[in-house]
């Protein structure tokens, strides 16, 4: 990636952390591409050989940029006018997610949530959510129907990394295609690995990438299939196993990814990325000290990965120390900064440090960096409603329930934003359907529902049957979630919540409060003062 700045005629190469000014130009070259925080909040994405300018803006509160030529990714959320010229068409931006991509002889136009007006000499039209737009010289932008929109931003998604390269080993196939996926040239990648396929059917590395491919792509069934054949092909290659492990649990089948994890290690128990992903699956499970441990481990092994530094920021993070946790994640970014996580991880702990507004940033970097992950739109919206940004927490959370309908997450942290603005009939309707996706856990999120999340400590079930009336149902689902889990303190919560509704039952809800909070994390969320209890 490169800059000229304002006036001068020489490119110079980008930093981290570089700022422009109006009339710089930046362009990203072959092969790469850049994410830059604009100063209205705006996160932008630029695929590569795309060339833009910065406009000084003709009003105040105003952001005008120009689109010379390429992709670019917009994630807006600001009041403020947002303007952006091309060689064919104009667009007028209220606060919205969309996709801008500039070739020869024409503009494309995709927008994912909001409004855009996309305007020429020739004519305009408004697009809303869903909808896309071509734009020729000397014609007016017309809608035009697209089977998958977000195909346009194929190249924005994050494909995990599956083999770390070996230091001072010359580069093979397996180190182009990993460094084409880092760059989100997939279809670069897919022909290296055809290549490798068409030469040597059933190589165990170019079916463990293939896999990888799949579930990036929500193809689950395919990768898991593709992983599968991997293991078959090398039963004792850790590559392989890694690569089963993502499908399974894309496939929500963390039993098996871990079981799967746990022989990779056994088969190879110096690789820092086998490692890496076995603590990534015994954190989903709870088993924070192993899954420290396990950290610990991958990161000594190989602490120039970025994965391994991320799952280390992440275990710290789960046992509260945030200080840890922030250096790690701090350290995976500079390792790897395409890498979704690492910026959801230092999001998560800047917010549990208190910094909402720095945390829900890094969060829409992460987004950015990986735009149909559910589990960051989720703790991105989480993070617009801490803000007390309904409508917008509210986009985040159905953009969540589509990318992945069997994760919990978003139902469950809807559920708690729809309690709080008195809606308890859609809140129960919510709440009911995480728990019946109970078992479908995505990626640190404990195998012990109720909310094991660490950011979700302040749900409460028996609080909205208790809004809507059903006192003695919710009785019943306390008594049934103590049965089934009684060391669970967020079941022994939900019961004294529970009780907390009926009269007579002082003690009983003072005695599930008392196990509550001594089973409970020290860094639990405060309980609702009314429910409180001073002589514990």
């Amino acid at each position: 990636m490169n800059v000229r700045k304002g006036g001068a005629t020489d490119w110079e190469p980008v930093r981290r952390k570089d700022e422009f000014c109006p009339g710089d130009a930046v362009r990203v070259m072959a092969q790469s591409r850049a994410d830059l925080l604009l100063i209205n909040e705006t996160t932008l994405r630029l695929d590569q050989n795309t060339e833009i300018i910065f406009r000084a803006p003709e009003r105040e509160k105003e952001f005008w940029l120009d689109v010379l030529l390429g992709g670019t990714y917009f994630m807006s959320r600001t009041p403020r006018t947002f303007q952006i010229n091309t060689p064919f068409v104009n667009a007028g931006v209220e606060g919205t997610e969309f996709f801008i991509g500039v070739e020869k002889d024409r503009a494309l136009l995709t927008v994912f949530e909001g409004r855009i007006t996309a305007a020429n000499d020739a004519g305009k039209v408004t697009l809303h959510s869903g909808q896309s737009a071509v734009a020729e010289a000397g014609r007016a932008p017309v809608l035009r129907i697209e089977g998958r929109p977000r195909d346009a931003v194929r190249w924005t998604l994050f494909y995990p990394v599956v083999a770390a390269t070996r230091p001072g080993a010359p580069l093979g196939w397996q180190d182009r295609a990993a460094k084409l996926l880092a760059v989100g040239r997939v279809e670069e990648a897919g022909a290296e690995i055809d290549e490798v396929l068409k030469a040597t059917p059933g190589d165990a590395d170019a079916l463990a990438l293939q896999a990888v491919i799949a579930v990036a792509q929500n193809e689950n069934g395919k990768a898991l299939d593709l992983a599968k054949k991997a293991v078959e092909a090398a039963p004792k290659s850790a590559t392989a196993r890694i690569a089963l492990s993502y499908a399974q649990q894309a496939a929500f089948d963390l039993e098996g990814a871990l079981s799967t994890l746990e022989e990779a290690v056994q088969s190879e128990p110096g690789n820092g990325l086998a490692r890496a992903r076995l603590s990534e699956l015994l954190l989903s499970f709870g088993r924070l000290d192993e899954a420290l441990g396990e950290a610990k481990k991958a990161a000594g092994q190989n602490p120039g990965i970025a994965r391994t530094q991320t799952v280390l920021g992440f275990a710290y993070l789960a046992q509260i120390k945030t200080k840890d946790s922030r250096a790690a994640f701090e350290k995976a970014i500079e390792l790897d900064q395409a890498d979704p996580l690492p910026r959801l991880g230092l999001g998560l702990a800047m917010i549990r440090d208190g910094d909402v507004e720095g945390g829900r940033k890094e969060i829409e970097i992460a987004a950015s960096l990986d735009p149909n992950n559910s589990l960051i739109r989720s703790y991105l919206g989480k993070a617009y409603y801490e803000e007390k940004r309904d409508e917008i927490a509210a986009t985040q959370f159905e953009m969540a329930k589509e990318f992945d309908p069997n994760d919990p997450t978003p139902f469950f942290y809807d559920a708690i934003r729809k309690q709080t603005r008195n809606r308890p009939v859609e809140a129960l309707n919510d709440m009911q359907k995480a728990i019946s996706l109970n078992d479908n856990r995505a990626i640190y999120r404990s195998r012990l529902l109720l909310d094991e999340d660490l950011a979700a400590r302040s749900a409460s079930l028996g609080r909205i049957y208790s809004d809507l009336g059903f006192q003695q149902l919710a009785l019943v689902e306390g008594w049934k979630s103590v049965n089934t889990d009684p060391a669970n303190y967020s079941a022994h919560r939900f019961l004294a919540d529970s009780y907390s509704a009926l009269p007579r039952h002082e003690i009983a809800r003072v005695s599930e409060l008392l196990q509550s909070q001594l089973l409970q994390p020290i860094n639990i969320n405060p309980i609702q003062p009314s429910l409180g209890q001073s002589s514990l």
